[in-house]
Order: structure tokens, then sequence, then C-alpha cells
């Protein structure tokens, strides 16, 4: 049963003149809590195989520091997860192939969009309700589905849980 673990990259510094967005980096507390995110994913027994990670700076650097707690993961950097929306990410899925789990690191509004999206009968309630307000930096959306990437389409997906690495100390 594919496994999607959507993730929202850490807490990033402001944006600043001369600094392109793209190149925004993690904050201290945003370096926390990507570790902390990693081991809260792997905690709940989830091990991505394949990573699908946007290339700005922030994105990569939260995968960095979540994938000390999921080894064996292939990282992939794909250009379109980034400024993309609900059908381009989809897009994006279907080239995962046979990956069992994977977990994408990407941005609001996106990632929660996604989650909303896909989430049919049998998602939990309460993940829902925080997923409609929107994906926290350092926070998943976890969702299963009965059929593969190629063929994931509206409601088809259970979200099973939102995940944070946001409980740390600054």
């Amino acid at each position: 049963m594919p496994t999607l673990i959507l993730a929202r990259h850490a807490k990033a510094e402001a944006p600043a003149a001369g600094l392109s967005d793209a190149d925004r980096a993690l904050e201290l507390i945003g370096r926390k809590a990507s570790t902390r995110l990693g081991q809260v994913i792997a905690e709940a027994g989830l091990t991505p195989t394949l990573a699908l990670v946007s290339p700005a700076n922030r994105t990569q650097q939260t995968w960095k520091l979540m994938s000390t707690s999921l080894a064996g993961c292939e990282t992939v950097l794909d250009d379109e997860l980034y400024e993309t929306n609900v059908p381009g990410l989809l897009d994006v899925l279907k080239g995962a192939g046979d990956a069992d789990t994977v977990v994408v690191v990407g941005h609001e509004p996106t990632s929660s969009a996604a989650a909303a999206h896909l989430a049919g009968q049998g998602s939990d309630k309460s993940a829902l309700q925080r997923v409609a307000h929107g994906l926290p930096t350092a926070t998943a959306a976890v969702l299963e589905f009965d059929c593969p990437w190629t063929e994931i389409t509206s409601r088809c997906g259970r979200l099973t849980a939102v995940l944070s690495g946001r409980d740390v100390e600054e």
C-alpha cells in the first residue's frame, strides 16, 4: 500500500532584500525542528524509500536533517516542486515508480492543499481539521493509498496522521 508523507520545510529566515526566495536558509529553530520531524516520522514506523525534494535551500536543508533518522532513502531534487500546485505535485508523484513510502519535502499552500485534495473516506477527522488550517513549518501529513502512484486522484487516499517536529526549544 503506497504511503505518502507530505512534509513542509521547517522555519526559514525571513525574506530580505538581495536574497532570493529560493536561497532562504533555515533558522536555528528550523534546523532543530527538521531533525525532530525525521525522528517523529521514524518513531511512527514510517520508512520512506524515496524523498522528492524541492530545490529551494530551506527544503534541501530540512530533508538533510530529517534524513539522519530515515536512512536508506533515495533523494531526488525536483524543480517542479518549487512553486507548484496540487496537479503539479500529483504529476511528480506519478514518477515514484514502485516506491512503497514517499516523502515530499515542499512548501505551503501546496502541501496542505494536496493532503486535503487526496484525503477521502476513512480519513482521520482530527488530521483533516489540522490540514484544513494549513501545515505549519516542520509538519507532515501522512496518507495511505490502495492504488499505485500513477492512479492517485482526488479523495482516493486516507489521511491517517499529521506529525510535527515543532516540539523543540529555541
